[in-house]
């Protein structure tokens, strides 16, 4: 330490005269929320590369629509403790029976949720250095776990509306 300088009460300074700039970290759950249209639009950009899925004809608002709602169920879940079982995504459920009368495929719901997770996780790297690294390997676990928990009921109620048809 420089003969020069002393310690610093102040948490904006290492030592009198020297000022930094302290990164605050921010959650996983804060930089989706905040970034929601951004990843929402990389989303559409990725689903418009995808012959099957673009062979549907919908207007980009009956693309992403469901979105925001699958999206709040995520923030919820990283939010939510541990130890509590996560609750059914009733946005999930009704994702599955409007592609359905949409006309999608099964496989197609399964490629939407791909992409789901590849652009979630696409807006995490891109905004790593604004996380705390001590939490992001859990959070991403739970974010696959819950982007499988909403497929698994998307299937199943897309199933459920194919069996009534």
């Amino acid at each position: 330490m420089p003969a020069k300088l002393r310690k610093c009460g102040r948490a904006s300074h290492n030592y009198c005269g020297e000022r930094t700039k302290l990164k605050t970290l921010k959650s996983v759950a804060v930089i989706l929320k905040r970034e929601l249209d951004s990843t929402i639009k990389e989303w559409l950009r990725h689903v418009k590369l995808v012959p099957a899925l673009i062979a549907i004809p919908l207007t980009d608002a009956e693309r992403t629509g469901h979105l925001p709602k699958l999206f709040d169920d995520l923030l919820y879940r990283l939010r939510l403790s541990s130890d509590v079982d996560p609750p059914v995504s009733v946005a999930a459920s009704a994702h599955g029976r409007i592609r359905f009368a949409q006309g999608y495929s099964a496989s197609m719901l399964v490629e939407e949720s791909r992409i789901f997770q590849v652009t979630t996780f696409g807006t995490l790297h891109l905004h790593q250095g604004e996380l705390d690294q001590n939490e992001v390997l859990l959070d991403v676990m739970v974010i696959a776990d819950e982007a499988d928990r909403q497929l698994t009921e998307s299937v199943h109620s897309f199933m459920m509306a194919q069996a009534a048809a």
